[in-house]
């Protein structure tokens, strides 16, 4: 975790200098600093903003996982207020008193890890952790937390809050899951029975198209009265678990590359989310198709050589012409099924399109 500590006065530079101190014994990378009027940087190992604390905040919004202030929290809040974006992306912030008795969780208590960062400043400095999020102060189980531990994606932050508000309200929530994950806090979650509001681990889009999924997976549920149905709603959680394997002809257009992995998935009724890297032979390293894919899904791109290739075990879709122009006879799903790596399964064989092949391997995810 990168961290950064400031202390803005004499007493807040002791504890900003104990608090990097410990932090970095531990493993982290924290880095200490003073207001412009305190002084004692050098004895303390810190650093003094030089320029305005403003433009110090923003610059650790920035780069950092973490803020701790040591000092008032009206300080803080003033200091981080204009750059505020999304729970999901914003650092933990953390607010010490100058005294060192309290260990306040600001911002970000849950996806952020304020929480947990506010335990630990506690442990440190001897002080006492102050958590503020429902779940916490109630003992329950915090699905975003939950989802961010696991590496998966909300794909649906309105229902997520939903689900959480009916679990801390004594509602039972469906859990259904394609991969061995097991909730931390089995509290409120009923296992493969489809409640009003259900959570799914899942690399699909659509229930109903999951053969795995209960007979009784799309019942009406009731709400208040026998009379008002509604249809179950599902949280998707979605893992990194899916490698595109393409194959295509030279200076084929990204646009169509694009194309053939969308119908692919949506024809297996397969996320795009889930999809954690793309895969080709080395010819294909520097093809600006799917070097446009890879950085528009924001996943990397790996290649293989024809010996790697041909090495993989399976039976696969052989054709002449490619065995011809690369020296093995498959590449989509030759090089989904080796980036895929150890006890992967092939989720969808050769789709062709014009000018391009795709095939989709699903890795043995655990999370």
């Amino acid at each position: 975790m990168k961290l950064a500590v400031i202390g803005f006065t004499g007493r807040g530079a002791e504890l900003a200098s104990k608090l990097v101190e410990a932090f970095c014994v531990a493993g982290d990378s924290c880095t200490g600093y003073t207001g412009k009027r305190v002084g004692m940087e050098e004895q303390k190992g810190l650093c003094m903003v030089t320029g305005s604390l403003s433009d110090w905040t923003r610059q650790q919004f920035e780069e950092m996982d973490g803020l701790i202030f040591v000092g008032a929290a009206g300080i803080a809040v003033r200091l981080i207020a204009p750059y505020l974006k999304d729970k999901l992306t914003d650092p933990a912030v953390v607010v010490v008193d100058e005294a060192g008795r309290f260990a306040i969780s600001l911002l970000s208590g849950h996806v952020g890890g304020a929480n947990h960062l506010a335990e630990w400043t506690a442990g440190i400095l001897g002080a006492v952790p102050v958590v503020t999020t429902a779940s916490d102060v109630r003992g329950r189980h915090a699905i975003d937390v939950w989802a961010k531990e696991h590496h998966l994606t909300i794909t649906d932050r309105k229902l997520a809050k939903e689900v959480a508000a009916a679990l801390l309200d004594g509602e039972t929530v469906g859990y259904f899951s394609e991969y061995p994950l097991e909730l931390p806090d089995a509290t409120g979650y009923q296992e493969n029975k489809v409640n009003r509001r259900n959570v799914w681990v899942t690399c699909h889009v659509k229930p109903d198209f999951w053969t795995g999924f209960p007979q009784e997976r799309m019942p009406a549920v009731s709400k208040v009265t026998d009379d008002d149905q509604c249809e179950p709603q599902f949280l998707r959680l979605v893992p990194k678990s899916l490698i595109l394997g393409i194959g295509c002809r030279k200076q084929t257009p990204g646009e169509a590359i694009e194309f053939a992995v969308q119908e692919a998935l949506r024809q297996a009724n397969l996320d795009v989310q889930a999809v954690a890297a793309i895969a080709s032979i080395d010819l294909k390293k520097e093809e600006t198709g799917l070097l446009q894919l890879s950085e528009k899904l924001a996943v990397p791109f790996m290649t293989y050589t024809s010996s790697e290739l041909e090495a993989v075990q399976g039976e696969f879709s052989e054709s002449g012409f490619v065995r011809q122009v690369t020296e093995v006879g498959n590449v989509c799903e030759r090089s989904a099924l080796l980036c895929a790596g150890k006890d992967a399964r092939l989720l969808v064989k050769k789709q062709v399109y014009p000018g391009v092949t795709v095939a989709v391997a699903e890795t043995a995810f655990y999370g």
